[in-house]
């Protein structure tokens, strides 16, 4: 059985979202908030925008610029990536990477050591977790974003 037919997406918690960069956004991503046009709601790569610190959702299909997509939130079980800096377990909370380009944020990793703020954006629920390999899927169940300082 693959990853994505163990996904719980709460239609209560999504929300549709307009891709305001000027570049397709990867599927399986955090995505943050954008510049809006109008009274719509705008995302962005996590790059970018409002940065891992206004994460909205996530996204589950790509979404090319100025198109719309479903977000998903707190209490969804989405599908994203690893992205690539360390093994992450069933259990393990998971934190908004913002990566040095489009294609390297909206991934997650697990807590690292060094110190500064991260977002934690949910918990893993993969069965048996994830090897260190960037792009490995993943099923991570969301909450709020919410700061954690490493000392």
């Amino acid at each position: 059985m693959s990853a994505v037919a163990k996904t719980k997406l709460l239609t209560d918690t999504s929300k549709t979202g307009v891709n305001r960069n000027a570049s397709t956004i990867t599927k399986d991503r955090l995505v943050t908030t954008g510049t809006p046009t109008g009274s719509e709601i705008a995302i962005d790569g996590c790059n970018t925008g409002g940065g891992v610190s206004k994460v909205m959702g996530a996204i589950q299909e790509d979404v090319a610029a100025g198109y719309s997509v479903t977000l998903y939130g707190s209490g969804s079980i989405v599908q994203l990536e690893n992205d690539g800096t360390s093994t992450i377990a069933f259990g393990d909370d998971v934190v908004a990477v913002a990566g040095a380009s489009l294609a390297a944020s909206g991934r997650v990793k697990t807590l690292p050591g060094s110190t500064g703020t991260y977002y934690k954006v949910g918990k893993c629920v993969t069965p048996g977790g994830v090897a260190s390999t960037a792009g490995t899927k993943l099923l991570v169940e969301l909450c709020h974003p919410t700061p954690v300082y490493v000392p």
